[in-house]
């Protein structure tokens, strides 16, 4: 019975797929996370400059 298994390869496709489900796709999964905070941490920082620079109310000169 075991031989039976181990010619059809089971246990090679069984490790695959975990290795896939649990370990490789919440790996993608964690990196498109942090890949996405960091890159709206950079957008947020630049909105920020941008809006101190263009978007701040000044009283008038008195020129």
């Amino acid at each position: 019975m075991i031989s039976a298994l181990a010619s059809n390869g089971i246990w090679s496709d069984t490790f695959g797929l975990l290795f896939t489900w649990v370990i490789l796709l919440p790996a993608v999964a964690t990196v498109a996370i942090i890949v996405a905070m960091v890159s709206g941490r950079g957008e947020k920082e630049a909105d920020a400059e941008l809006r101190g620079r263009w978007g701040a109310k000044r009283p008038p000169s008195d020129s």
